[in-house]
């Protein structure tokens, strides 16, 4: 995916389709954590970084509109904070994966999944 070749409708429809399999992944990951199963975790929340670390790339100016609210365009520096903490949170729980820590998998998913809730509250119309 190289977004400098993506028309902004394109784009729009690329940011929703990311958004759609964040949603999808983290539901999937949800229950898994109860039950540790860690190499499960691992294949999906190996798809859910990659997944967020494409979305942070789709919202190049002039791709305003979908549901994305035009407070990303005018406040740039506080969404990449946002999208840097969804990623962080998504990378911790990575090393909980790699610690095969059951608790701090629960604690880290919970923080990921809080970050996607602040950053809705604040920027998704």
């Amino acid at each position: 995916m190289i977004v400098a070749d993506m028309t902004s409708n394109e784009i729009i429809k690329q940011r929703q389709g990311n958004m759609s399999k964040i949603k999808a992944f983290s539901t999937k990951m949800y229950p898994l954590t109860m039950s540790g199963e860690f190499d499960e975790i691992n294949k999906i929340n190996n798809d859910l970084l990659h997944v967020a670390k494409e979305f942070k790339l789709l919202f190049p100016e002039g791709s305003q509109g979908g549901k994305a609210s035009s407070l990303i365009w005018e406040d740039r520096e506080t969404f990449n904070l946002y999208i840097d903490n969804f990623i962080n949170s998504i990378e911790s729980i990575g090393i909980s994966i790699e610690n095969v820590d059951r608790v701090s998998l629960i604690e880290n998913f919970n923080i990921m999944a809080s970050n996607c809730g602040n950053c809705h509250k604040k920027f998704k119309n």
